[in-house]
């Protein structure tokens, strides 16, 4: 038996005022005495034990202190333990992320973790298991199945996806399949705060399995490359999270040519960095770092790096309109504004945006230009139409109003017009001309202004054969031709991976690397690179929270009792009553 509302054991406080009423009451009772000899002996043995005296013969005081102790057990809540069920449903959370292949004796935690599930849905057959992954977005992998043979095929094909695990995301999902049954919940990863759960959620049984296994683990925490006029500069920060001191080696490689540019031998000691620096690097794209070091987690033992013309700088003509500055603040450049001459020592370095077309023939690097200082505008009308050029990935222009356009350029492509007219044109360099200032146009209203711009300044920064860098899973937009065969994406070996159908749908791989896309025919580069908190590894106890279940489905709950005494509590106050009625009180 147990008490719920122990805090409610203060109300004892009642039957003890009523009995030290009793202990000093005043008692009269009518005594004949024969003689006066007897009196004195009579008085002596009424003050040898008042207080005993004032308890008996008094039925009143026992129906009353019966009555009081009785609301009391009632109030302090008691009830008796049970066996009930937990609800049927088992939900398994598989935590994925890379962090699950750190290794114990050769075994990584995500195989241990398979085994462990396996073991589960065996005590558990018949019973519906469903299976839920982790990450920005889980995943169910299966729900509420109940072959047994089927659950453990899925546990087989579970794999690590290397994306960061978002755990509570991946509980707030659990629960709102749970909202109306319960169920027991296991959650199978390396660690847990205790503080992620909150109360009041007595029909989950929680059941984290965490990962008690001390870890040695060397990291690549951060790795650049710039180039330089002797080549390519490279820079490692090496960490150590282990309290051993630890000797390895760096390498570096051209991915590109397949060459090992350095190898470097280091030591670190135990929770401290180091920082390496490799100069004159033969030229290069695509670099690999990797150290080769005994430790229980190899994931982040490598990193990649993309070397590209990836300025994030734009200087804006201070003869443009405000607007134009702002959208290219929008999209995350550092802008200023700037002069002519001021521009044409920036072109190198940074995006220039202008309106003197005389910087499509200065420097070796593309422009922006909005409007022309050379010529006059010309009303024009009509709707605005765009080709399937890049620029349009994301930004639909079609609902744009022009009032007026500049003359186009005879040699360059246009690929949007207001009518039959150009309105927007690229050279073969990869210019990009707006023939029109942005105040004859209601263009800054739209959404597609931003889009725009960003579509624009990622055709400039980069490359024109690279899409950047992506950390695993990633979602993001991708300038692409919109080609009917789509993105293919195949690893650096020319392992086919996967076909994304446009760039604004476009899904990074899981494995970090060096990966190319084919967009019609356009060979395009990117990396993937493990996310920073995946390169640190967690240590957590398995614990449960809320119900405690076993390995049947049952718990134990509590059935309460107190209501089955509130008929003897009114029973009790009626025989008092009577009691009251027929004696009243002694005189």
């Amino acid at each position: 038996m147990g008490f719920d509302k122990l805090v409610n054991g203060w109300t004892v406080v009642f039957p003890m005022a009523v009995l030290l009423y009793y202990f000093f009451r005043k008692r009269y009772e009518t005594t004949t005495i024969s003689s006066t000899l007897f009196w004195e002996q009579s008085m002596r043995e009424t003050r040898v034990s008042p207080y005993l005296k004032n308890l008996q013969r008094n039925a009143l005081f026992y129906l009353q202190m019966a009555a009081l102790l009785l609301l009391v057990f009632i109030l302090v809540g008691p009830y008796l333990t049970k066996e009930e069920a937990v609800g049927g449903h088992t939900i398994l959370i598989v935590d994925t992320s890379a962090t699950m292949l750190a290794s114990n004796e050769g075994t990584t935690l995500f195989a241990r973790n398979q085994e462990a599930m396996k073991e589960l849905v065996a005590s558990r057959l018949g019973e519906p298991i469903t299976i839920m992954t982790t990450g920005k977005e889980p995943i169910i992998v299966i729900r509420e199945e109940t072959d047994g043979d089927a659950i453990t095929a899925a546990i087989d094909k579970l794999a690590v996806t290397y994306e960061h695990e978002y755990m509570e995301r991946a509980i707030e999902f659990a629960k709102s399949i749970t909202a109306t049954d319960g169920a027991a919940i296991h959650i199978y990863t390396d660690s847990l705060d205790q503080a992620t759960f909150s109360e009041g959620e007595s029909a989950i049984a929680w059941t984290i399995h965490g990962d008690e296994l001390p870890k040695v683990n060397v990291s690549i925490d951060q790795f650049g490359a710039v180039k330089t006029p002797e080549g390519t500069e490279a820079i490692i920060r090496i960490t150590n999270d282990s309290t051993d001191a630890k000797i390895g080696a760096v390498h570096i490689k051209d991915l590109q040519t397949g060459n090992s540019l350095k190898v470097e031998t280091f030591s670190i000691e135990g929770k401290e960095e180091v920082l390496l620096s490799f100069k004159e690097l033969p030229e290069s794209k695509l670099l690999r770092a990797e150290i080769v070091v005994e430790d229980d987690y190899e994931a982040d033992n490598t990193a990649y790096v993309l070397l590209g013309n990836e300025t994030g700088e734009a200087v804006v003509d201070g003869q443009l309109h405000e607007l134009v500055k702002r959208a290219f603040e929008a999209v995350g450049l550092t802008v200023t504004t700037g002069s002519t001459n001021e521009m044409l020592a920036a072109q190198d370095g940074s995006i220039i945006v202008t309106n003197d077309v005389s910087f499509l023939k200065k420097g070796t690097k593309p422009v922006v230009i909005i409007g022309r200082d050379d010529k006059s505008t010309e009303p024009v009308a009509g709707a605005v139409r765009n080709t399937s050029d890049p620029l349009f990935t994301i930004a639909d222009i079609s609902e744009v109003y022009v009032s007026a356009l500049y003359p186009p350029f005879k040699s360059y492509t246009t690929i949007a017009t207001v009518g039959d007219k150009p309105f927007i044109q690229k050279s073969k360099r990869g210019d990009i001309v707006i023939l029109a200032d942005i105040e004859l146009t209601d263009w800054p209203l739209h959404p597609s202004f931003p889009l725009f711009v960003w579509s624009s300044a990622e055709l400039l920064r980069s490359e024109t054969d690279s899409l950047g860098l992506f950390v695993p899973n990633e979602r993001k937009a991708v300038l692409s031709g919109g080609t009917e065969n789509g993105l293919e994406i195949y690893t650096i070996d020319d392992e086919y991976v996967t076909t994304i159908a446009d760039g604004s749908s476009f899904i990074a791989p899981a494995r970090p690397g060096i990966y190319k896309a084919l967009d019609g025919g356009v060979e395009k580069m990117f990396a993937v690179q493990l996310e920073r908190s995946e390169k640190e590894l967690d240590q957590g106890s398995s614990y449960k929270i809320g119900r405690t279940e076993n390995g049947k489905g049952n718990e134990e709950g509590k059935n309460r009792i107190g209501w089955l005494f509130l008929v003897p509590l009114l029973l009790l106050l009626l025989i008092e009553w009577e009691v009251q009625r027929r004696r009243g009180y002694p005189n």
